[in-house]
């Protein structure tokens, strides 16, 4: 075991100012000037990197130099510099990059989405302490669940959501003001809770203003080390002589005690407290750097990298056709994963995960999702080619189950010689490709210019029945290779070239133009080796140098396929190459190097928490957006300059990309985005005065609406769960179809038909999904959600949602609330003249035994006023009313979308009196017979 990681780099990076406060994101200081802050990205971003230093410091690397202490005191974590000391350039950074950002978006999103940004147990706001601590409890069970799953998409968004809040604890309450300089003990802390909370008779603030609030918190709360923390906004109601959040969003901040006690940034416009930020942030890290550490007691170390996406390669993903004529095809599978697998266990450099999906007609699935190399060979050496029938095939619900089990920035390979029966999958194919970023490559075993037929089939087919798979690879920024039984053996050595780690996209090109066609690529000094694809009908091709010379390279023609590989040393600058065409054809040139880019659209977000909200990939019809651009591994010397937008048809959009941050992130305002389909790539200079280009694989589309999905429990077996959907149009007034599927098969509401919305408008609905009863635990189940125009029928937005089953614990903490009467004050006379009835009152004071919390109080019969919220470790509700209305019902429901019914009934004279005569007529009968 290598020596454990110093306390002091655990806590290197808060002595150096990041970004911003406990807002969102970088963006955030773009918005609201205060540069000086620390975010949630920042706070994130360090408590992950300094865990993943520690995993490998006590895990030294088999082949090289241990990690050494030295080469990162003092100095700035990142994720090219933590992998590159343990791994040198054996792995790329880009999978790594894109598990963090997607744990930081998950994070920032807590502070956007409509289901949390108000929800007061996600930020500890409200006094709602201690079900803030369970929810935190709950979710970290589900992120455990997810990891057991192998649903690591899901545990990262909960990782984010759950860092969030523990960061939010310090900010939001009391504990760096009561002089506390170590983290609570007991947050999100397994079998322990929040206790020492102010009650609801405790003030806690004084007013204040916003010169004068460092110290408006009551004495006697601080002397008395009770927890409280702000209310935000109008609802709950913030009751009277309570704390405030505080800022300019903030509308309790102007109700008694006027100001607020939150350290979300060091600018005193935003934050009251803002002069104990730095000390709120030092705990916030801290204590998410404990978190992750106490993680590790759980969860396997090899399991946290992966969580982390610390990875040579996400995975080896095939889809393969099991119909009769497929038997040398999947004897080619076998024989090309036993290659990979040979090579990848020579140098230790595993993915982390092996997947396959069979189908045929009319079935497709199961999914075979394995982390074990040995175990996906006897998938493989199990699978048969059997049966037939005639085309088409179920090829697009099989590579979507894929698509969705598949890790993000991946490739799948797909092996038919059929075409696709279920071509309404196209568009929800599609927007997967493009969410999780996973280029799809289609080896198809039959000549497209022939109709002949298949083995044992009837039908005389189209020529154009691959077109949706050439457009499915186009689009992911894959490859179609048409081939034959012969040459598939050959042909198929494409996928040992593609899943090395480090493979780059220079360039990119399909065509139908016959005659002479002349496209141009750069090379650059980062490039190690370069490969062109050339399939199609192509009769001829000359490859130029920059100082035009013909290159051959090494070629390998089989069919209509023909790969080049180009002889180092490669000249730096401009080539080209000139094709002579009959027909459709595409050229795709590919390199392996380290330096290479990630990108997202966002939208600025306004109000308490302003950021930037991180689109789906997916930019929106005529909102502006920023896109975010995350260099790697480009060396000091070199640098990038702009990011271009290239519609399929119409002029290129070149913009100027300026520095984010210090790790490597860059923004453009790009605007408006090119409607339709687009391709993006960046333009750098290389140090030495050259130019270099990269392209994404995925193309990007816009959509004029977004999707949202939100469910308030987990998933549990024998339980139907309501899910709650939100769908915002940005185009013209429609109406949406939206369909609904999960990649279980349970049961569960397929169809919300013409949801009619106007422009800028948000629609919502609510659906149900049945777990059954015999569902087996830590299960990972993903919802999907298309909305498609009602006449068009073509999608317009998608989303997706991982869930997780778990078991339902022993004692079922997921109730409704219960009500308990505590106390009755007031009396109602019995004989009283209606007139009279509302000059006397009567009062109820409920304790409500709940363990998520009162959301809502909501009076469904009675005429009074109702308030609600915490009392120091419990609930506390009280209902007044006239004596006009001398009974009421009320519904309760908490956090998890619960209810519960509590009747109450008005003290009459009446009754207090028949209580007296029965205490005398015991005390008689007492008397008479002692």
């Amino acid at each position: 075991m290598a020596q454990s990681l110093p306390t002091l780099l655990l806590l290197v990076a808060v002595a150096t100012p990041g970004c911003h406060a406990f807002f969102p994101n970088f963006w955030s200081k773009f918005l609201s000037f205060t540069w000086g802050s620390y975010t949630h990205q920042d706070l994130t971003e360090e408590a992950v990197l300094n865990v993943t230093l520690q995993i490998l410091f006590d895990n030294p690397h088999p082949f090289r130099p241990s990690l050494q202490t030295q080469d990162f005191e003092g100095k700035t974590l990142t994720a090219d510099t933590i992998l590159g000391k343990y791994f040198g350039e054996e792995v790329s950074p880009r999978q790594f990059r894109a598990s963090l950002r997607q744990i930081v978006s998950s994070n920032a999103n807590m502070d956007f989405l409509n289901g949390t940004r108000n929800n007061p147990l996600c930020h500890f706001d409200s006094e709602r302490l201690r079900q803030g601590n369970r929810l935190l409890l709950r979710v970290r069970e589900e992120l455990l669940g997810s990891l057991k799953a192998q649903e690591y998409d899901g545990a990262r968004e909960r990782l984010g959501q759950i860092l969030h809040s523990v960061q939010d604890f310090y900010s939001h309450t009391n504990w760096v003001e009561m002089g506390n300089t170590n983290i609570h003990p007991d947050l999100a802390v397994p079998g322990r809770d929040i206790t020492s909370i102010a009650g609801v008779s405790d003030q806690t603030c004084t007013d204040c203003t916003i010169d004068s609030c460092q110290n408006n918190i009551v004495h006697a709360i601080q002397s008395r080390k009770l927890l409280t923390s702000g209310y935000y906004g109008k609802d709950p109601k913030k009751p009277e002589g309570k704390c405030s959040h505080g800022g300019p969003f903030d509308d309790s901040q102007q109700l008694s005690a006027k100001g607020g006690i939150n350290k979300d940034t060091a600018a005193a416009m935003f934050s009251p407290h803002h002069l104990l930020h730095q000390s709120a942030a030092t705990l916030a890290l801290q204590a998410s750097i404990k978190f992750l550490s106490e993680l590790r007691k759980d969860v396997a170390d090899r399991e946290m990298l992966r969580l982390f996406g610390v990875s040579a390669t996400p995975a080896l993903s095939f889809v393969i056709d099991t119909t009769g004529s497929m038997g040398e095809e999947i004897t080619t599978a076998r024989l090309q994963s036993r290659h990979i697998i040979q090579r990848q266990r020579q140098t230790l450099l595993y993915p982390d995960f092996y997947v396959l999906v069979p189908f045929n007609d009319p079935g497709y699935g199961p999914v075979y999702k394995t982390k074990d190399s040995d175990e996906f060979l006897y998938y493989l050496d199990n699978l048969q080619a059997l049966g037939g029938g005639d085309e088409p095939e179920m090829c697009l619900s099989a590579l979507q189950l894929a698509l969705i089990h598949t890790p993000p920035n991946s490739e799948i390979f797909v092996f038919t010689d059929a075409s696709s029966k279920d071509i309404h999958l196209k568009s929800s194919v599609e927007s997967l490709i493009q969410e999780r970023k996973i280029k799809v490559s289609f080896l198809i075993t039959e000549d497209p210019s022939k109709t002949r037929k298949r083995s044992r089939r009837e039908l005389r087919l189209p020529q154009d029945r691959f077109d949706l798979y050439a457009n499915l690879s186009e689009v992911s920024g894959g490859q179609i290779i048409f081939t034959n039984n012969q040459d598939i053996p050959a042909v198929s050595e494409v996928i040992s070239e593609s899943v090395h780690f480090d493979v780059v996209t220079l360039f990119h090109k399909k065509s139908t133009k016959k005659g002479i066609s002349k496209y141009e690529f750069r090379i650059d000094d980062f490039m190690r080796s370069v490969c062109l694809f050339i399939n199609g009908d192509v009769s001829s091709f000359d490859i130029r140098d920059p100082d035009d010379q013909i290159h051959n390279g090494h070629r390998q023609t089989n069919g209509m396929f023909t790969r080049v590989s180009l002889e180092n040393p490669l000249s730096v600058g401009s080539w080209s190459i000139e094709m002579k065409t009959t027909g459709p054809h595409t050229l795709r040139i590919q390199g392996r190097s380290l330096v290479d880019f990630l990108y997202y659209f966002g939208v600025p977000m306004t109000g308490s928490h302003p950021g930037l909200y991180k689109l789906s990939n997916q930019p929106i019809t005529g909102v502006s957006a920023i896109m975010v651009v995350d260099v790697i591994g480009l060396p000091d010397s070199a640098h990038l300059d702009h990011v271009t937008l290239t519609p399929a048809n119409g002029a290129q959009l070149k913009v100027e990309l300026r520095s984010a941050n210090q790790t490597g992130l860059m923004v453009a305002q790009v605007g408006q985005v090119p409607l339709g389909e687009f391709s993006i790539g960046v333009i750098g200079q290389d140090g030495k005065g050259s130019t270099f280009l990269r392209e994404a694989p995925q193309h990007g589309k816009t959509v004029e609406c977004v999707l949202e999905i939100i469910i308030e429990s987990p998933l549990m077996p024998g339980e139907m769960h309501w899910l709650s959907m939100s769908i915002t149009n940005y185009g013209a007034a429609s109406c949406y179809t939206v369909s609904l599927s999960n990649d279980h098969g349970y049961s569960m509401n397929t169809t919300i038909p013409r949801i009619l919305t106007s422009i800028n408008e948000t629609i919502e609905a609510v659906f149900w999904i049945q777990v059954p009863d015999d569902a087996q635990t830590d299960t990972a189940v993903t919802v999907t959600a298309n909305a498609a125009d009602c006449k068009k029928k073509s999608q317009t937005c998608f989303t997706l949602l991982p869930l997780i089953v778990i078991a339902k614990p022993e004692v079922y903490s997921l109730r409704s609330p219960v009500c308990k009467l505590v106390s009755y004050s007031g009396t109602c006379p019995l004989l009283h003249r209606t007139r009279l009835c509302q000059h006397h009152a009567w009062s109820a004071v409920l304790l409500v035994l709940d363990s998520d919390g009162v959301k809502s109080a909501q009076i469904l019969s009675g005429h009074g006023s109702v308030s609600y919220g915490p009392d120091g470790n419990s609930e506390r509700v009280q209902y007044i009313s006239d004596c006009c209305f001398p009974t009421a019902e009320l519904l309760l429901t908490n956090y998890m979308g619960l209810t519960s019914h509590c009747q109450l009934f008005a003290p009459s004279t009446a009754s207090n009196l028949g209580h007296c005569m029965e205490w005398i007529l015991l005390f008689i009968i007492y008397l008479t017979f002692s």
